[in-house]
């Protein structure tokens, strides 16, 4: 089975949202940096304690305070993840592709999830409860050292995304996003990086601390100088090093 899609924007090689192969089950798991040290018999251990679970697109997965029960590894398709503002919004703060984890579990120190996350295609993920992703952590001291680098990498991460938003102009932040969405999301292909997922400005707004319309004015200019093109359901990336020169700039 193919993981690679076309690289025509709008145009994608699906996988049924009710279908997820053993094979893939596997791929996304060996993938995954809490388990990529592990042997093929180890890994097949893993897999056993996990379950499959089927959203269509829209669809919550789990809510920003919620009990964390589970830990999530997305196997295909796309997840939003959202937190509620004081003003009482939603704001984006992230789009996971395949492979991307999200969820929490007390056995991280998570009580509650931290955000919420959405289905923003058709899904399948694979989730493990707190009880059995505990007792991986007791058989495999490896990956229990994998999770606390994770951890300290996501703080990292956190820490970097409000200076960004804290010191940086909105045009970088806007090219910052995009630099970043195209390497996890995106395909390369003769005419650029293709970041085939649905991605309304209001969202891209949201994840950079903008609005709509500044969005739209950022993302005008971008395509006028050449950096990007765009359409319904679909980025490309023509010039990163237009877009890395608008960042450090």
């Amino acid at each position: 089975m193919s993981l690679r899609r076309r690289a025509t924007p709008l145009h994608r090689d699906r996988l049924a949202p009710d279908h997820c192969s053993p094979k893939l089950r596997r791929e996304i798991l060996g993938r995954a940096t809490y388990f990529k040290g592990l042997s093929a018999e180890a890994l097949g251990a893993v897999d056993e304690r996990f379950r499959e679970r089927h959203y269509p697109a829209g669809k919550v997965i789990c809510r920003e305070g919620g009990p964390a029960r589970s830990l999530f590894f997305v196997a295909h398709g796309n997840v939003k993840l959202l937190r509620h503002s004081p003003a009482g919004d939603d704001v984006v703060i992230d789009l996971l592709p395949q492979g991307g984890l999200f969820g929490g579990l007390a056995a991280l120190g998570l009580g509650h999830y931290p955000e919420t996350a959405l289905a923003h295609t058709d899904c399948c993920l694979l989730s493990v409860s707190g009880q059995e992703f505990q007792k991986l952590l007791e058989q495999y001291p490896g990956v229990t050292i994998e999770v606390l680098k994770s951890a300290s990498r996501s703080l990292n991460d956190a820490r970097e995304a409000i200076r960004q938003l804290t010191t940086s102009r909105v045009d970088a932040r806007i090219a910052m996003a995009l630099v970043k969405l195209g390497e996890r999301l995106g395909e390369e292909t003769g005419q650029g990086t293709l970041i085939q997922v649905p991605l309304p400005q209001q969202d891209l707004a949201a994840m950079v601390g903008a609005t709509p319309e500044t969005v739209s004015r950022v993302m005008a200019r971008m395509k006028r100088e050449g950096l990007v093109d765009s359409g319904r359901q679909w980025v490309r990336i023509l010039d990163p090093g237009g877009l890395r020169a608008m960042i450090e700039g």
